[in-house]
C-alpha cells in the first residue's frame, strides 16, 4: 500500500510541475491567432482544465479585435472557445518559434 501512495505523490507532483510550466508559458505568451474553418481570430489564454481522461486541456477565449475581421463570424459558429491539448500548444510555439 505505501509503494501505491509513493507513485500517487510522484504523479501529482509530475502534474503539478507540468500544469506550472504551462501556466507560465501561457501567461508570458497569452495571445495566439488561430486559423479556424471561420477564418482567422486571435485569442487569449484563459485557463487550464482536465479532460475526462485526466490530459491536460488549455482553454483559450476568442478576442473581439478589429484587426480580425473574422471575429463575429467564429464567435457565431463555433463559440467563443477554443481547446488545445498540450502537445498541441507546445507544436503552436515551436512553430511560431521557426517562422
Amino acid at each position: 500500500m505505501r509503494n501505491l501512495d509513493l507513485k500517487k505523490r510522484d504523479i501529482v507532483g509530475s502534474i503539478n510541475k507540468s500544469n506550472s510550466f504551462f501556466k507560465s508559458l501561457c501567461n508570458d505568451s497569452p495571445f495566439l491567432v488561430i486559423n479556424t474553418p471561420c477564418g482567422v481570430g486571435k485569442y487569449k489564454f484563459n485557463k487550464i482544465g482536465y479532460d475526462n481522461d485526466d490530459k491536460m486541456v488549455l482553454e483559450y477565449k476568442l478576442v473581439e479585435d478589429e484587426s480580425y475581421k473574422d471575429s463575429k463570424n467564429i464567435s457565431h459558429n463555433l463559440g467563443v472557445f477554443y481547446y488545445l491539448s498540450a502537445t498541441q500548444l507546445l507544436y503552436a510555439f515551436k512553430f511560431y518559434a521557426n517562422s
